[in-house]
């Protein structure tokens, strides 16, 4: 018998609001005659996004057997320790937003991609660190051209 774990209920809750918004973006002003790809876009390349890796998350919930948490930890230790990474990424993030007017967009996003992927892979192999490097730098660029070229909008 399956139950619903917190991996399935998220990706199920993630499909169905990605699925509602994807019918409401279809209400997005169509593009102009000047623009050559509408505003609905950007939007939609990140429901996509989010609905694949949803489905990666449903999918990997059903191989994954479930941890049992080592009974001599306390329970806020215990909380702290599994998500230390989480906590990590929302104090990045907020490092990434006071770096951003000051170094620019380029530089900040570049630098919190690599070291939150660092975070999230566990970086301990010359292989992750080139995947990384490689995703981070090819992110950035064609996040800058889309919006710059694209979209027409100045990125900081």
């Amino acid at each position: 018998m399956l139950t619903l774990t917190k991996d399935r209920a998220l990706s199920l809750a993630l499909l169905v609001i990605v699925a509602a918004m994807w019918v409401e973006s279809g209400s997005i002003r169509p593009p102009t005659s000047w623009q050559p790809y509408g505003s609905a876009l950007f939007p939609r390349i990140l429901l996509v996004t989010i609905a694949v890796l949803s489905l990666l998350v449903l999918v990997r919930s059903f191989m994954v057997s479930q941890r049992v948490a080592s009974p001599f930890m306390s329970r806020a230790k215990c909380w702290l320790n599994e998500r230390k990474i989480i906590l990590a990424l929302f104090a990045l993030f907020g490092f990434y937003a006071a770096l951003l007017p000051v170094v620019g967009y380029i530089m900040a996003t570049a630098g919190f991609l690599i070291v939150s992927q660092a975070l999230l892979l566990g970086i301990d192999t010359r292989r992750k660190w080139v995947i990384n490097l490689s995703i981070s730098v090819v992110l950035v660029a064609l996040l800058y051209v889309i919006f710059r070229y694209g979209l027409n909008v100045w990125l900081p």
